[in-house]
């Protein structure tokens, strides 16, 4: 059974009474203040526009997280990161065993390994966040699994750090621009809010992706990609910066009806340059990016669509 409700409106003509049902779904996203917050509200809102059948609730969530309720029927739709769709339909850790009802509805952007420090904490390298200040993403989210990764790749633990923040982007941007942390990792599209906020009131500078790191990242999970961050995005950072990256892309319960995902693939697909306009992200996502094979079975739905084009 899947997490929905039927909503009834009630249209009165010539004195007859008509239902129209509209079938509700959960879509968990992120935390308020994180970049797949905005991208679930923009695709509610396509969706919406164009099918008056369906209604979508925006709910909060995380990469692991979005996986495991969607898992347990308490959702219906989700964003993730495809490294992470991956390993849970694979079953590896930090999945038990194989996730077996997500499936995949479409592409969306890549997001992007993005490490802000303060010019004056004295980082130049992972292996100086030992005895430094951090926050990220709470447990359960990608951005959290990937940092202890990074942290491992350097030889360090959180217990090496001063102080590790479990906390959403609006506090940790607050905690960085009031010289409480040194520094945040951030798994997000480019440009990202955070450091454009934080960059106005402080000097900061992205710090480099080794190659070292790189190939730890790439051997966990063969799904990361090597990515440029381009000089110029953020003030005061002129040259570019060598980092990783992974997609982000909707999944949804491979049970949910067919006609109901085929709507809202379409939806997406045809409603990409408005999605753009909402979601910074989402500007450079091409028509063949939405359908591309991200390694987990696609819904049968979207899959009809696509088949169409």
């Amino acid at each position: 059974m899947h997490f929905k409700k039927f909503a009834i409106a009630t249209v009165t003509a010539l004195g007859l009474a008509s239902t129209a049902p509209a079938e509700t779904l959960t879509f968990v996203t992120s935390t308020p203040g994180g970049s797949w917050y905005p991208a679930g509200g923009a695709i509610k809102t396509a969706v919406e526009d164009l099918f008056d059948d369906i209604q979508i609730n925006i709910r909060p969530g995380g990469g692991l997280a979005n996986i495991k309720s969607i898992s347990l029927k308490k959702a219906d739709l989700g964003l993730s990161s495809t490294i992470s769709a991956v390993d849970a339909h694979l079953g590896n850790a930090p999945f038990d065993e194989p996730v077996t009802n997500i499936c995949n509805v479409a592409y969306l952007y890549p997001q992007v390994l993005q490490v802000p420090v303060r010019t004056d904490s004295g980082i130049e390298s992972f292996e100086d966040f030992a005895g430094k200040r951090f926050s990220v993403a709470p447990p359960g989210t990608t951005a959290e699994q990937i940092l202890r990764m990074v942290l491992e790749s350097a030889g360090l633990t959180y217990d090496d750090l001063d102080q590790i923040n479990f906390s959403s982007v609006s506090d940790q941007s607050n905690m960085m621009k009031d010289g409480q942390i040194d520094s945040v990792f951030l798994t997000t599209g480019v440009p990202a809010s955070l450091i454009m906020d934080v960059g106005s009131a402080r000097d900061l500078r992205l710090l480099p992706i080794s190659d070292e790191a790189f190939a730890f990242l790439k051997e966990k999970n063969a799904g990361f990609q090597r990515t440029t961050i381009p000089g110029g995005i953020y003030k005061g950072m002129d040259e570019p910066v060598q980092s990783a990256s992974f997609g982000t892309h909707v999944i949804a319960d491979c049970d949910l009806d067919e006609e109901v995902v085929y709507k809202i693939t379409k939806a997406i697909y045809e409603r990409l340059s408005d999605l753009g306009l909402a979601v910074a992200a989402l500007r450079n996502t091409t028509p063949e990016m939405v359908r591309q094979d991200v390694g987990i079975p696609q819904h049968r739905g979207s899959a009809k669509f696509f088949s169409e084009l």
